[in-house]
């Protein structure tokens, strides 16, 4: 157990230095073909020894990202495999972010069922029979979805907790325009999948008008595993 626990504290370095190694890529604007300083230039600057730098350039190496030659040094490789680990890199922030929204929403959620009253709900069943109108004809509803949870925060009595949420659906709904080029060229048709959560709306807004806590989070689990198995998918 030890040697295992071990292995992944050194794993979980060697990939974060590589990620400190690709920022400094980046931030330094080199290119396929540049250079990158000296073994001990770098692991001063990160405060590493030797040999966990070359761990993490193996990483970066692996994944097309650096070409080490023997003698020469280190060298930016293949731009398109960077493009692919910058991807990663968004992708894992992204998704951290995804589950930390969640659970704020689901906590809102929980509160509200009590606390909505009929006209909201009225609202709410509105726009759900909306989305289900249109998700029936293949076309995710992108817009009214925003609408739908944007309405159902609005609804909760505490703005602080429901503007971080609604921000935090905003900044997901911007990396996933800033991921469509790089999903187009992998042929990902994510909105198909993502249609699969429309139907779960009206069901939980139902469960919420029958003041059912538990079936209104279920309902409400239900879309954001969907959603969290497509966004894990992207990359």
């Amino acid at each position: 157990m030890t040697y295992s626990r071990e292995n992944d504290e050194k794993k979980l370095l060697y990939t974060k230095l590589s990620d400190q190694i690709y920022q400094y890529i980046r931030e330094e604007n080199l290119h396929a073909g540049d250079k990158l300083p000296g073994e001990r230039t770098l692991a001063a600057l990160w405060k590493v020894s030797r040999p966990t730098l070359r761990e993490a350039i193996r990483e970066l190496e692996n994944q097309g990202i650096v070409k080490a030659e023997v003698g020469k040094g280190t060298f930016v490789a293949d731009p398109v495999a960077a493009q692919q680990f910058e991807v990663r890199l968004a992708s894992k922030n992204f998704v951290d972010l995804f589950e930390i929204k969640t659970v704020l929403e689901r906590y809102c959620l929980e509160k509200l069922v009590y606390a909505v009253n009929e006209e909201q709900l009225r609202e709410l069943e509105t726009i759900a029979i909306q989305m289900n109108a249109i998700a029936s004809t293949g076309i995710m509803p992108l817009e009214l979805d925003d609408k739908f949870h944007a309405y159902l925060m609005g609804c909760y009595e505490n703005r602080e907790l429901a503007n971080i949420v609604l921000n935090m659906i905003s900044m997901y709904r911007d990396f996933v325009k800033e991921m469509q080029d790089y999903m187009d060229q992998r042929e990902m048709d994510y909105l198909s999948d993502l249609i699969d959560t429309i139907p779960y709306h009206l069901e939980m807004v139902l469960r919420m008008k029958e003041r059912d806590i538990q079936g209104a989070l279920e309902k409400y689990d239900k879309i954001t595993e969907i959603d969290l198995k497509v966004y894990k998918e992207m990359v």
